[in-house]
């Protein structure tokens, strides 16, 4: 149960007046820990607390929660507090649901698709109370991207960079979710029942989730014709979907390829700043791909 006994977390979840309760640790990263309460909540201790970036997350969770998005709920103290006194410790509900393979069932990405645009429609209503960190791609792109693209095509480099800037600025912005993958979204019953990690949420084109998601699902799959077709209905899926509840601009669907393969180059760059050349050459072979194939 990493270095925090049971005696200690009993003591410490009086203070939500839950002890007694059978705990099972569950995670520890370098950064923080987390128990199963009674299959009921997820106890969390954090070994640096960032207050600001808690306090931002707890606003957050609550403000969508009253959108009826399905989040994480943070639950007070028995004195009204949001954390332990050291700051070191939160209490959620614990969320219902299991990640699930879009590629053994590619009918889901319709239930993601409307679940996503939900999520972006929630995120537009709630930009003022959520101060939204404003965030530019092409800024990204010149600034970070771009100067680490070692060994990448000059050819693909010049066309994403060319077909983003001409359309860049006409594009819807909100606040997004920046990570959406199969990970950070639990299922229940067909219907999306939670969704998870909103740290590196920012306002940007709203594309850019649409983009990530579906480079994520690609990797991998290319060589793979029966995956591939696949992966095909699961594009068209989460466009028609998401269209039902957010119609998509032309130039939203214009740009998606080039986006999806200036993530893969955002990549790219990351892991040559990492020294991983493995995943490296992983991620330049699908911007290579995108490039030739969509």
């Amino acid at each position: 149960m990493s270095s925090v006994t049971t005696e200690q977390i009993d003591i410490i979840l009086s203070l939500w007046g839950i002890s007694g309760k059978t705990v099972e640790h569950i995670y520890t990263s370098a950064h923080n820990s987390s128990w199963d309460v009674g299959g009921r909540f997820i106890l969390q201790r954090q070994l640096s607390p960032d207050i600001e970036k808690l306090s931002r997350n707890i606003l957050l969770s609550n403000l969508l929660a009253k959108e009826n998005i399905p989040i994480i709920v943070y639950i007070k103290t028995t004195q009204g507090e949001w954390t332990s006194p050291d700051g070191a410790y939160t209490l959620t509900e614990r969320l219902k649901g299991k990640h699930l393979d879009f590629y053994t069932s590619p009918d889901l990405m319709f239930e993601m698709g409307r679940g996503l645009a939900q999520l972006h429609v929630a995120f537009s209503r709630l930009e003022d109370e959520l101060q939204c960190r404003e965030h530019n791609f092409i800024t990204e792109w010149e600034n970070y991207i771009k100067p680490g693209l070692f060994g990448v095509s000059n050819v693909i480099i010049k066309q994403t960079e060319d077909e983003i800037s001409a359309v860049y600025e006409k594009l819807p912005r909100c606040l997004i979710h920046r990570d959406v993958h199969a990970q950070n979204v639990l299922f229940d019953n067909g219907k999306i029942s939670g969704w998870l990690d909103f740290d590196l949420n920012r306002k940007d084109a709203r594309i850019f989730d649409i983009a990530y998601l579906l480079a994520g699902l690609l990797v991998g799959c290319t060589e793979d014709s029966t995956k591939l077709d696949i992966w095909k209905a699961i594009y068209k899926n989460l466009l028609v979907s998401y269209n039902e509840v957010s119609p998509l601009t032309e130039d939203e669907i214009s740009i998606l390829p080039d986006l999806m393969s200036a993530i893969e180059l955002l990549f790219v760059t990351y892991w040559n700043s990492m020294g991983n050349d493995s995943e490296r050459d992983k991620a330049n072979k699908l911007a290579e791909w995108l490039f030739n194939n969509m």
